[in-house]
């Protein structure tokens, strides 16, 4: 499963590569950093998982949502 994941992931940035190499780009970074996310956090089980752990993810989004919210605001099309 791992190994057909790989090459899925390896025809997207290749096929975005050619087409739009920003994009491919932010999304090798993106598997670089959550690669090296998993690598870094320790594993949890239900016992030691802390309660706030299932929160973040919309905490992120709600974070992200605002930032681009505020940059929308400040170089909005009006300045």
């Amino acid at each position: 499963m791992f190994i057909v994941a790989l090459l899925v992931l390896l025809a997207v940035v290749g096929l975005t590569l050619r087409r739009r190499p920003q994009f491919a780009i932010g999304v090798g970074c993106g598997v670089v950093l959550a690669w090296l996310g998993v690598a870094l956090a320790p594993a949890f089980s239900l016992k030691t998982m802390p309660v706030w752990l299932p929160a973040v993810p919309f905490a992120l989004v709600a974070l992200s949502l605002f930032a681009f919210g505020a940059l929308a605001w400040f170089w909005g099309p009006d300045r």
